[in-house]
């Protein structure tokens, strides 16, 4: 009866690190995705002259792009860094500090 009690909490451990897991791979793919499509759009909306407004648009999709690849980075980044040293997690929040700030200020 207890090896049943023990085996009811490594499966329920099992299903949070799975979901956790899925959640990451989903934050990946749809990431890597709009990325992609953000930055396809801007190469065919760099192609016709649409004056300031095709310049704003150009920048919005390019900030978009680059947060959409943050997302897809960020969550693996930090699954591996959650189990290393307390420097390594200092090292990625700064990291990600300074991508986010210059994905903002580059748009600036």
């Amino acid at each position: 009866m207890a090896d049943n009690a023990n085996n009811k909490k490594k499966t329920a451990k099992r299903t949070v690190h799975r979901e956790t897991v899925d959640i990451v791979k989903l934050c990946a793919f749809w990431g890597i995705f709009f990325a992609a499509v953000l930055f396809v759009a801007r190469g065919i909306l760099g192609l016709f002259d649409l004056g300031n407004v095709g310049g704003t648009i150009i920048s919005v999709f390019d900030l978009l792009g680059k947060l959409a690849l943050l997302v897809a980075v960020a969550f693996p980044a930090y699954n591996y860094v959650r189990g290393k040293a307390q420097v390594w997690k200092i090292v990625y929040w700064a990291a990600l500090v300074v991508y986010v700030a210059g994905c903002v200020l580059g748009m600036l």
